[in-house]
C-alpha cells in the first residue's frame, strides 16, 4: 500500500448477505391538530369593587357604582355614575351620565350631559347637550343646550298621527 491510499478513509464494508425486508404497511399521516380552547381564569384581589376603569378595551355587560370608559367600549352597563370618552356604549341606566366624543345606544338616566356626542334613545330626567351633539329620540324633562335630534316632540306627534291614519287604512281595507 502506498501512502496515499493509507491516508484515506476506509469504506464500511457491504453485507455479503442479502437480508429480506418486510413491507410495513404505510401509516396515514397524522391528522391535522385542531386548536383547543382553554378556559384562562386570572383571579385578582379586587381593588375598589365600587370603581372601574376600563381603557382601551371592551366589556359584554358590567354592573359598578363608577365607570370610566376612555377609548373602549361596553354591551350594557348599570352604574351610578357612567362617564364615557372617544368609546362607545349599547345600553346603559344610570344616574349620571357623561358622554365626550363618544357614542351611546340607548340610555336610562337621571342626568345626562353630551359634548360631541351622539345618543339614538334617551330617556331622561335633565339633558344637557353640548356643541355638536346628536340625537335619534329624546324623552326628557328638561333639555338644555344646542341639539340636533332625529324626532323631537312635534315630529313624534306628526309621526303618531300618520301612522294611525295609515293603520286605520290598512284594517278599513281588510273588511
Amino acid at each position: 500500500m502506498t501512502e496515499e491510499e493509507a491516508a484515506r478513509p476506509k469504506r464500511a464494508a457491504r453485507p455479503t448477505t442479502t437480508a429480506t425486508v418486510s413491507a410495513a404497511p404505510k401509516a396515514k399521516p397524522p391528522a391535522p391538530k385542531r386548536p383547543v380552547a382553554v378556559p384562562v381564569v386570572v383571579d385578582s384581589p379586587p381593588a375598589d369593587e365600587s370603581q372601574l376603569t376600563i381603557r382601551q378595551g371592551g366589556v359584554g355587560r358590567l354592573t359598578a357604582t363608577d365607570v370610566a370608559i376612555t377609548q373602549g367600549g361596553v354591551g350594557a352597563v348599570r352604574a351610578d355614575r357612567l362617564s364615557v370618552e372617544l368609546g362607545g356604549v349599547g345600553a346603559a341606566m344610570t344616574d349620571q351620565l357623561d358622554v365626550r366624543q363618544g357614542v351611546v345606544g340607548a340610555v336610562i338616566a337621571r342626568d345626562a350631559a353630551f359634548e360631541q356626542a351622539g345618543v339614538r334613545t334617551l330617556i331622561a330626567n335633565r339633558v344637557h347637550f353640548g356643541p355638536n351633539s346628536g340625537a335619534g329620540v329624546v324623552l326628557a324633562a328638561r333639555v338644555d343646550g344646542d341639539v340636533r335630534t332625529l324626532l323631537d316632540w312635534r315630529g313624534a306627534i306628526a309621526f303618531g298621527a300618520a301612522a294611525g291614519v295609515v293603520m286605520a287604512l290598512l284594517r278599513g281595507r281588510r273588511r
